[in-house]
């Protein structure tokens, strides 16, 4: 049986929601209309890979802003992934490389929590006007216009 569609029943399981492969090898999750999330292995079969198309970034100074802060948090570590430009859809996107060895459906449910929390802190805070969750401003950084 394939390693990824394993995955995925282990998971239905728990969410109590049929997951399949479709027809691009992936599996994608629309959670409450707003958030697109991606469930995709790897060429090799070793890492799975987890996807949220955050929000568009039409062109101008905002996506310059968001795109600087994207960089400064991709600059240090966590444990949620990396976030990236899609430039085909002008989405900000936040992927994970998962390794599949030792993940089972209730790792890979665990896992996903803590992706979905950060991924719906960059996308509200994008939908709002800013440029990136609040927990990531400094100090010294300015409200935006609005929260004064």
């Amino acid at each position: 049986m394939d390693r990824f569609q394993e995955l995925l029943w282990d998971l239905g399981e728990l969410i109590e929601l049929p997951l399949h492969i479709d027809k691009n090898h992936a599996c994608n999750l629309l959670l409450d209309d707003k958030l697109e999330i991606q469930l995709q292995m790897d060429t090799h079969q070793e890492n799975l890979i987890i996807w949220a198309y955050l929000h568009e970034i039409p062109p101008g100074k905002f996506r310059e802003n968001v795109l600087k802060d994207a960089l400064k948090v991709n600059g240090e570590f966590h444990l949620f992934g990396s976030l990236a430009y899609y430039e085909k859809k002008n989405m900000l996107i936040l992927h994970e490389f998962v390794s599949a060895e030792a993940l089972s459906g209730e790792r890979l449910m665990e896992k996903l929590e803590k992706f979905i929390e950060e991924a719906e802190e960059w996308r509200s805070a994008i939908e709002r006007g800013g440029t990136s969750p609040l927990k990531y401003h400094s100090a010294d950084a300015k409200p935006p216009p609005f929260m004064k």
